[in-house]
């Protein structure tokens, strides 16, 4: 009898490269305790021949990372290179191959005496105004189909420094670079504009009147990392990511063919970006899932799978998966009519983002391009860049939580089964109770909700119960009773604290309740309201630590403020003008002078 299929189940087989067991030089990567001549490594190798060593990384100043490239001509194992270094009194930490994967965990870095990656000569834009120049068909991405970048609430991505890692660089001269950084190359590859159009879609390209083009977050600074082709060695992105750390990046992506490099180079790189990127706040790195359509040899299927040992698996990557216009997993229609997907699936895949047919960058935008997950990476780098520049101050784990609470849920698949080259290619067929699935993660970047989660608590509160017009309309109020500060250091506080998160929203469910149904405000005891505000300052006041300066300051006198007007009239003064402020928010054809709490009876 055959089993029935769960709804969260596919076809997870990832394919599988056999490794080679052909004799090989040695060709590894030497990772020590601390900062050490290459002459000196290669004086404790020299029963090897032909030793060479090449300094990768090896900082100063407290930096952790030491890495030297190390090659001769034997076939002594990695234990042997460490036992001879070892013996001559250098401290490693590990080695590793320098051309093949290894999974092994690297020992655990140790922490600089002050968090690195301080943009020193990578310089910021500033905002430039936020109507769109153009509004064709190829960017529909940035509209309701896509990601909603509407600027009125998300900007432009002012401030923000993205790092584009690619290899290949042409077309570079038509984007509007920070700078141009070779990697572990000598020369710079220019065979096609995979790199161009990554930093096209993320920014834009330079604006003339023929090829001008508006990405994502036109005014982010981006820069373009370029590291040998894939397939020499597993070391020269996990070298262009610290590299881009250390510069500045808040935002970095790469798409470039990445599977089967993970790396103990590349978990030191990670740990570098997630610790000390964005002065400690960590930059975010994003990888797409990939497209291996190939079949294992005892599947009728194709595999689709993203591999758990991948680097688009590691928990610190934000693994983007590529959506279609309809909302849902990107699906193509092959020369014979049939459907199919373009991308992995698998239990990493974070977000989706579009992917489907976007406009050419370096075309201005006026012909169609298949981006895929390559594309939707970018996108996505944009939308988190749009996002960072509303509130720098976001950690990771901030930023997480406010995606996922932000994201819109894919569509269903609404093709005729017939229609598809195979049925398996679209499963899973569910989600999961949390809201994920193996093909797009926890749903769609939404940028307008998550800009507007980002940048307010009141409008992050109303998102969540999904009141989006209502958090718009908060947002572009001119009076909300706090500063700009206060509502960037509440919103990231409710991210963290879901105890105060549900008393924001228990006040706004009240005032949903009673704007809509004006009446009802007098059935509820006078004070009650002031008596929930102040007990949600009262939670934020007692944070530590606590904000510094003009915000801690303004937590004080918000305090100090609903304590006074916590009983009696003055409470029903508060209360009335709360209401008032929020019964703006669900208007209903009432007047605003009945939407108020009855004085307390004698």
């Amino acid at each position: 009898m055959k089993r029935k299929r769960e709804a969260w189940d596919f076809e997870y087989e990832p394919v599988v490269t056999p490794p080679s067991h052909a004799r090989q030089d040695l060709d590894v990567v030497l990772a020590t305790t601390s900062s050490v001549p290459p002459g000196r490594i290669a004086a404790a190798l020299d029963t090897l021949d032909d030793v060479c060593v090449e300094v990768l990384v090896d900082e100063e100043e407290g930096g952790p990372l030491h890495w030297f490239h190390v090659h001769a001509c034997s076939t002594a194992s990695r234990s042997d290179v460490a036992n001879l270094v070892t013996s001559a009194d250098i401290g490693v930490r590990y080695v590793a191959p320098a051309r093949s994967e290894d999974l092994s965990l690297a020992p655990r870095l140790r922490r600089a005496p002050r968090p690195r990656g301080e943009p020193a000569a990578w310089r910021a834009r500033p905002e430039t105004a936020t109507a769109e120049l153009q509004d064709d068909e190829g960017r529909w991405f940035l509209g309701p189909e896509g990601v909603r970048a509407d600027r009125r609430v998300c900007g432009t991505g002012a401030g923000v420094r993205l790092a584009v890692i690619d290899d290949d660089t042409a077309d570079a001269n038509r984007l509007d670079l920070d700078a141009l950084v070779p990697v572990g190359v000598s020369e710079l590859s220019a065979a096609s504009g995979h790199g161009a159009l990554m930093v096209g879609w993320a920014v834009g390209t330079k604006s003339d009147e023929r090829v001008g083009f508006r990405g994502v977050a036109p005014d982010a600074s981006p820069r373009l990392y370029c590291i040998p082709k894939a397939g020499t060695d597993v070391f020269s992105f996990p070298l262009a990511l610290v590299r881009a750390v250390r510069d500045g990046a808040d935002v970095l992506v790469c798409a470039t063919y990445l599977e089967a490099t993970t790396s103990p180079m590349l978990d030191d790189a990670l740990d570098v970006a997630v610790r000390e990127g964005r002065r400690g706040r960590g930059t975010v790195v994003l990888l797409p899932t990939g497209r291996e359509t190939s079949s294992p040899g005892a599947s009728l299927h194709a595999s689709l799978s993203l591999a758990l040992g991948d680097p688009a698996s590691d928990p610190r990557v934000h693994c983007v998966a590529p959506s279609g216009r309809a909302g849902g997993w990107f699906l193509w229609r092959d020369a014979r009519g049939k459907i199919r997907p373009f991308a992995n699936r698998g239990p990493a895949v974070r977000w989706v983002a579009p992917g489907d047919d976007l406009g050419y960058p370096l075309a201005g935008g006026q012909r169609m391009f298949h981006a895929e997950s390559s594309g939707a990476s970018a996108v996505a780098a944009g939308v988190i860049a749009l996002v960072l520049a509303r509130n720098p101050c976001l950690t990771l784990p901030e930023l997480h939580a406010l995606l996922r609470q932000t994201t819109t849920p894919p569509e269903p698949l609404s093709v005729e089964p017939d229609s598809l080259a195979d049925p398996a290619d679209v499963l899973p067929a569910g989600r999961d109770r949390d809201g994920h699935d193996a093909k797009c993660g926890y749903g769609r970047l939404d940028a307008r909700r998550a800009c507007a989660a980002a940048q307010d608590p009141v409008a992050q509160a109303l998102v969540a119960i999904g009141e989006d017009a209502a958090a718009f309309a908060w947002l572009e109020s001119a009076d909300r009773p706090y500063s700009a500060p206060f509502a960037r250091w509440a919103a990231r506080t409710l991210l963290r604290r879901s105890d105060l998160d549900h008393s924001v929203r228990v006040v706004l469910r009240h005032a949903r309740l009673v704007a809509t149904h004006p009446v009802r405000a007098r059935t509820h005891a006078p004070g009650a309201l002031a008596r929930q505000l102040g007990l949600l300052m009262r939670g934020l006041s007692s944070l530590r630590p606590r904000p510094v300066g003009v915000v801690s300051a303004e937590i004080d006198h918000l305090v100090r403020s609903l304590v006074r007007a916590s009983a009696g009239s003055a409470a029903t003064t508060l209360e009335r003008e709360v209401l008032r402020r929020l019964a703006l928010l669900w208007p209903v054809g009432v007047p605003l002078s009945s939407v108020a709490v009855a004085a307390p009876t004698e």
